[in-house]
């Protein structure tokens, strides 16, 4: 099989400088941490890497001790890197093996006097070379290697575990394992959660691609089983997507950040290795404190790439994987309470230790430790405001609020972990700081992108996107038209980002689903010609989805526009449902016009979102609720353009047989609206057919759109005699069927539970598609 486009992500952090110190680097690094307890005399004779670098007494010891109880390999490797610490960290260098050979010959050696643990006080200056004894070096050697063990899986390569996603959304036909890309770490940590991430994701992508190129009816039964089971029905299918408090699309999603969840657990609580006698911590009490806290701090750090990638718009684990951003972001929130609640584990585990120590006011005095603080206070902050109900009811807020805190969380983690050498674990936080400025760049270089255009040849230099929004106060319901500045390619399922920038909060930006898109022919003679005042006398073409050039020449026959003279623009249509917020000021400004129509100045940031394959199925049920027909409105203009010009089952055309639309609205008047304007085209096609429900007037009679050959009733479908009916009608004409929901979390829940039920009876080539209508 040929692959057509692959990637595999592979992401793996250490969790703690400790945690990744090579197994051939602790026997010399535990040599020199010893002789820290011993004084030499001559010069110089103070100063930790002063005397560990250029003491000639001290470094002759740390090569005799190396030589006698270091392997050749352990001894080159701990030499070598107490030499890169001299110069990078004391800013000097190691005294070489020739400047005291003298004193490591065999006999000398054989000959040199022995040291226990605290045998020779530290006041007492000795003006020889000493050996460590056996004792004082195991124990010093079981005291730094016991805080850097971590619960260990099974792993290849030693001790490091290869951890690999496959982003299988990208990969066609076969998979081969051998193909994949590792990254090693040895705490398991992180690589953990991907592991778990990807294997709910790459077989789920296997068996979509599979299922579409029909390569394996085998491997495609085999596949839709599992799908049926994991991927398809929500966490509890009598609960809906609830569990716990906490919202989850399906099961597989709420599987994947449970095994987080257990792996964060398991992972700060076991494998702790004390023992008695440790140089640092002698109570086991003291080692088990020091540790936990030590762990689970560095365990929150190692979240933050985590965090900051999950919470990213542009971000490549949405391309790689095909996951929307509303499902990243649920592992973002669950990353970021786990991170949280790691933190506070930290802070208090600390605080005992500080309290036990009677140094509570005494380390209260240290910056590192007010920075810490600090990051606390920001944490337990950006846990509070990002509830979803906070979210939802103050966005405004929230936005602030994450934004400033979650600046204010870096810069206190920064210089909490400014103390120690090297600044080892500012490797978590530089990663996320560039995960952020990234994503704040390209959202800016978006931004220009869609609403700018610099023409040196035309008749005006830069040309900006053009906006109108129009309230209809039946609908509820505000219709934004927004033309972009430069000419943006646009794929049902995409959506943006819109600001209104000359404002006090001109920073505020809310996603919006793109719900339908025209062209307007504009004369570009017209253009250069028009007077103030005028009517615009172009051409909207608001019945043609698209313009191809067959549409072209129709138009070009009747006299009306000439391709070669004129320019299409496209323009994207938005439903907005104004609520609290910015959505709300937005109605008052169409309501302070008499038309309640008004010019406003609005930004686009995008396109983001993905496209699904409908045209690759044989038949289609949407089903929409409210303004979720801005998800199904531009599948049926692409279809139109896909269907009209003879390109059937090819692969620039279409499968589809039939599509049917289930619309449920509490205002008819948004149906009639889009129905005389978006949906009459598909309306009034054969292969097409769409039912209209009411819920927000029942004591109104039905109320007909006889022009366009259809009803709107009142109340709710039944969604599960509605899907088992299509699903049963597809598997007897044995064509594939995919259901699209868009709509309130009620109905989309209805919906999933039905297409669970109809895959279990074993109507296995359905296909279900929910696209995400509250953000």
């Amino acid at each position: 099989m040929v692959l057509s486009r692959w990637l595999v992500i592979a992401l793996g952090t250490q969790v703690a400088r400790g945690g990744d110190l090579p197994v051939n680097e602790r026997c010399v690094t535990a040599v020199y941490s010893a002789y820290n307890y011993v004084s030499f005399a001559g010069s110089p004779a103070k100063g930790l890497w002063d005397t560990r670098c250029r003491n000639p007494l001290k470094v002759a010891s740390i090569y005799a001790a190396s030589e006698v109880y270091c392997q050749d390999q352990e001894r080159a490797t701990g030499l070598a890197q107490l030499a890169a610490f001299c110069e990078e960290i004391g800013h000097r260098e190691l005294l070489p093996r020739e400047a005291v050979a003298e004193n490591l010959t065999e006999d000398v050696i054989r000959n040199m006097r022995t040291v226990g643990y605290l045998e020779i006080p530290r006041a007492e200056m000795i003006d020889t070379p000493v050996l460590l004894s056996a004792s004082f070096f195991n124990r010093m050697f079981n005291t730094i290697v016991c805080p850097r063990a971590v619960p260990s899986l099974p792993a290849w390569n030693d001790r490091k575990l290869t951890i690999a996603i496959f982003p299988l959304h990208r990969i066609r036909g076969s998979m081969r394992l051998g193909r994949i890309m590792h990254l090693a770490t040895s705490d398991m940590y992180i690589g953990v959660l991907f592991w778990l991430v990807g294997l709910f994701t790459g077989y789920a992508a296997i068996c979509f691609m599979s299922a579409m190129f029909e390569e394996s009816p085998i491997w495609n039964l085999k596949c839709t089983t599992d799908l049926t089971h994991f991927i398809v029905p929500a966490p509890f299918a009598t609960k809906g997507r609830n569990l716990i408090g906490l919202i989850f699309s399906n099961r597989a999603e709420s599987l994947v950040v449970a095994g987080f969840w257990l792996i964060s657990i398991i992972l700060s609580l076991v494998g702790y290795q004390t023992f008695a006698g440790n140089i640092y911590w002698p109570e086991i009490p003291s080692q088990l404190l020091r540790y936990s806290a030590d762990r689970t701090g560095i365990m929150s750090f190692a979240n933050f790439p985590l965090l900051w990638l999950f919470g990213g718009r542009n971000n490549i684990l949405i391309w790689a994987t095909g996951w929307s951003f509303a499902r990243l972001n649920v592992f973002h929130r669950h990353v970021a309470r786990v991170a949280t609640l790691q933190g506070i584990a930290h802070s208090f585990l600390y605080f005992v230790i500080i309290v036990r120590a009677n140094k509570f006011w005494k380390d209260l005095s240290k910056m590192y430790i007010l920075w810490g603080i600090l990051a606390f206070f920001a944490m337990g902050f950006l846990l509070v405001t990002s509830l979803d109900r906070i979210r939802s009811a103050a966005y405004e807020i929230f936005l602030i609020t994450h934004i400033v805190f979650s600046v204010m969380y870096l810069i206190g983690c920064f210089y909490h972990t400014i103390i120690f050498e090297g600044h080892e674990y500012w490797k978590y936080l530089w990663p996320s700081v560039a995960v952020w400025v990234i994503d704040r760049a390209l959202r800016i270089i978006r931004i220009f992108y869609c609403n700018l255009h610099v023409n040196f040849f035309g008749h005006k230099l830069i040309r900006s996107s053009e906006s109108r929004m129009t309230y209809d106060e039946a609908a509820d319901v505000i219709r934004l038209e927004v033309t972009p500045g430069t000419q943006v390619k646009f794929t049902p399922g995409d959506y943006y980002f819109l600001y209104q920038p000359f404002r006090l909060t001109g920073w505020e930006n809310h996603p919006f689903t793109v719900g339908a898109t025209l062209y307007q022919v504009v004369s570009e003679r017209q253009a250069f010609r028009k007077t103030p005042g005028k009517p615009d006398k172009s051409l909207d073409v608001s019945q043609l989805p698209l313009l191809s050039e067959t549409q072209y020449h129709d138009l070009n026959t009747t006299g009306q526009v000439t391709p070669e003279q004129d320019a299409a623009k496209l323009k994207l249509i938005f439903w907005i449902r104004p609520y609290d917020g910015w959505t709300q000021q937005l109605r008052q400004q169409c309501l302070r016009s008499k038309s309640q129509s008004v010019n406003a100045k609005i930004l686009l940031e995008g396109p983001y979102g993905h496209n699904f394959p409908l045209w690759r199925y044989e038949s289609v049920l949407m089903i929409v609720g409210g303004t979720g027909i801005a998800s199904a409105v531009p599948y049926l203009q692409d279809h139109l353009q896909r269907s009209d010009h003879g390109r059937r089952h090819t692969h620039e055309g279409t499968r589809i047989r039939d599509i049917e639309l289930v619309w449920t609205a509490r205002q008819p008047a948004l149906m009639r609206n889009i129905a005389r304007r978006e949906l009459a085209p598909v309306l009034a096609r054969e292969d097409f057919q769409a039912s209209f429900y009411t819920t927000g007037a029942s004591h109104e009679p039905p109320q007909d759109l006889n022009d366009l050959g259809c009803t709107i009733q009142i109340g709710r479908p039944h969604l599960q005699s509605l899907i088992m009916s299509r699903a049963s009608d597809a598997s007897a004409s044995g064509v594939s069927l995919v259901i699209l929901v868009c709509g309130p979390a009620g109905m989309a829940d209805e919906a999933r539970a039905a297409t669970h039920l109809a895959m279990r009876q074993g109507y296995r080539s359905v296909k279900y598609v929910e696209e995400s209508f509250a953000w």
